[in-house]
């Protein structure tokens, strides 16, 4: 009667000790390995690094039954760190909040969105790849020193196109189209339009005006 009692007290003994991970259990649970003998226990809400096979921890509670993984104490320094929770997260409560890194910053993610009165992005180059992008807002301002666009189609659907250049270059391989309910060109200097067949046709008026006229 004696020794099962001392069994008893063993295991309702409050613990506080430190262990080594020997698996993860999934769903919060890991197994640990303490003083040559294992024992079960859930990961504690406030250990944000999550813990890896071989890590000591700390693992504390008032009994076996009721212990829980509270903190990593050590690990390989060569193994990159995760830090989360079981469940969604959120990070920051009012003021500020700075991430740093003296390397890359990497996000990776099933969805990513971005919400915010104003953002700025500042970087010395930027590569955006996307099967899809999508724009939509009220105004669109950029100023580039150089512009280049590579594609297969470009359409646009616009009430209004106004552009503005001191000279402006165009060139078309094959032919180019152009409807207009009416269509006024006009130059300060010279006009001149050449092909090897050129036709001018109306089906009401035509109409030459000028102080000198040279046909052939």
């Amino acid at each position: 009667m004696h020794t099962v009692l001392d069994h008893a007290s063993a295991h309702d003994a409050a613990i506080h000790a430190i262990a080594t991970v020997v698996a993860d259990l999934g769903h919060g649970n890991f197994l640990l390995d303490l003083n040559g003998g294992t024992l079960t226990c859930k990961r504690a809400a406030s250990c944000l690094l999550h813990p890896e096979t071989g890590d000591k921890v700390l693992v504390s509670g008032p009994s076996r039954q009721q212990s829980y993984l509270i903190a990593v104490l050590e690990r390989d320094s060569a193994r990159t760190a995760r830090v989360g929770v079981e469940g969604a997260m959120a990070i920051g409560y009012g003021g500020a909040v700075q991430v740093l890194s003296d390397d890359a910053i990497s996000l990776e993610s099933a969805s990513l969105s971005l919400a915010s009165g104003q953002l700025g992005i500042r970087a010395e180059s930027a590569v955006v790849v996307a099967q899809e992008l999508s724009y939509q807002g009220r105004q669109w301002q950029g100023a580039l020193g150089v512009l280049r666009h590579t594609g297969q189609a470009l359409e646009m659907l616009l009430d209004k196109v106004r552009q503005v250049a001191r000279v402006c270059y165009r060139q078309v391989e094959q032919t180019d189209h152009l409807r207009a309910g009416q269509l006024d060109y006009q130059a300060r200097d010279y006009v001149r339009l050449h092909g090897d067949h050129v036709m001018v046709t109306s089906d009401k008026l035509l109409k030459m005006d000028s102080k000198q006229i040279h046909l052939g």
